[in-house]
């Protein structure tokens, strides 16, 4: 007999034939047969975003004002790595940075003062990257280019040492770390995200999306998550309590990358085969502006006291800054060849951009010093 987190699985038709499905069922189990919920066309559950927003933290992790962000961020380093650097994060306490190569086996940990690098084997090549909320367990999505070698790696930040190998379903993307500890897995072949638990490190739930889950965020609230579904261009907003999925709502075309404002009242979703950005209300998901930027935008961060999105476009080298309150683009900034990902320090003074076949992290500062 199946085991039913949540207690229900809705299986729902939004107008325009968008799919609402969700599955929230202990791992190794398949659901029972529950009865369906119906959602008329059009219906949604708004939910506000949230107010609460993220101060920055110095050295000591202690909140501080988040400084003002530059219209144009300068590029201060460029910092030599690997075979083809992808995912990027940054340590609690702004002093390390960790990157996926994705033609190795490594993941290389960088002292941002120093320079000095070393690395961490993973059994299959690493991709993307997420941290525990204390920085102690850096997790870690692994997949071959022919989809086999699936996996999460589960990485101790101290000792710099792999702790466990976790099997996952084919390609996970990009990791992201609930407030409450959890790590929600999109799985861009199975149409789903996975959720493990921090302690036991096995999964513990997973909910059905349409198809080709790229990215999550949460709102600063915690009780929100969006899911970017690329292929099938739809973002899916989930209840985070009950893993139960609200609405999916139709974007431009292939949402690759999300990221929310701290102050949790908008959402940022890139495009990637249109070339654009789109900014949404988080609480009724109502687009408030659509942005040209550069070629195949990938990747996108928010500064750190919430007035720009650092757009990350692999087709064209380049990062584009948009000023979010009018949704404008204000500068453009070159970086290496084939930028993928981009991850900006807890003080939100430094942004660090991973150029793949550059082979380099590209370092800007974002605020005056």
């Amino acid at each position: 007999m199946a085991l039913i987190v949540a207690g229900v699985v809705v299986l729902a038709l939004l107008g325009g034939g968008t799919y609402a499905g969700v599955r929230f069922a202990m791992a190794g189990n398949e659901p029972e047969a529950a009865p369906q919920r119906t959602v008329a066309p059009g219906q949604t559950e708004a939910q506000p975003g949230g107010e609460a927003s993220v101060p920055a933290t110095d050295p000591a992790g202690t909140e501080v004002a988040a400084p003002p962000s530059l219209a144009k961020p300068v590029v201060v380093d460029r910092i030599g790595l690997g075979q083809e650097p992808e995912g990027v994060t940054v340590s609690p306490d702004n002093r390390t940075i960790y990157v996926a190569d994705q033609n190795s086996k490594d993941v290389h940990v960088v002292d941002v003062a120093s320079k000095q690098v070393s690395v961490v084997k993973v059994p299959n090549t690493p991709r993307f990257l997420a941290l525990s909320a204390d920085g102690s367990r850096l997790y870690v999505t692994l997949f071959e280019n022919n989809f086999t070698g699936n996996g999460l790696a589960v990485i101790d930040t101290a000792k710099r040492s792999l702790v466990k190998t976790i099997r996952t379903g084919p390609r996970p993307f990009e990791p992201a770390v609930a407030p409450d500890g959890r790590v929600w897995v999109p799985i861009h072949n199975g149409a789903r995200v996975e959720i493990y638990d921090p302690q036991s490190l096995t999964e513990a739930a997973r909910i059905s999306v349409p198809p080709n889950p790229h990215w999550i965020v949460f709102t600063p609230d915690g009780r929100t998550a969006f899911t970017a579904n690329h292929e099938s261009s739809q973002i899916s907003v989930v209840n985070v309590a009950d893993g139960l999925v609200r609405k999916n709502f139709k974007v431009g075309r292939s949402p690759h990358a999300l990221a929310v404002t701290p102050d949790g009242t908008r959402l940022v979703a890139t495009n990637y085969d249109l070339d654009t950005v789109e900014v949404y209300d988080t609480g009724d998901q109502r687009l408030i502006h659509k942005i040209n930027v550069g070629k195949e935008p990938q990747a996108v961060m928010i500064s750190a006291d919430g007035r720009h999105a650092y757009v990350v476009n692999e087709g064209s080298d380049n990062l584009s800054v948009i000023a979010l309150g009018d949704g404008k683009v204000v500068s453009t900034v070159a970086v290496g060849d084939s930028p993928r990902v981009n991850a900006i320090s807890p003080d939100g003074r430094r942004l660090y951009v991973t150029d793949g076949r550059g082979k380099t992290v590209t370092v800007l500062r974002t605020t005056e010093e």
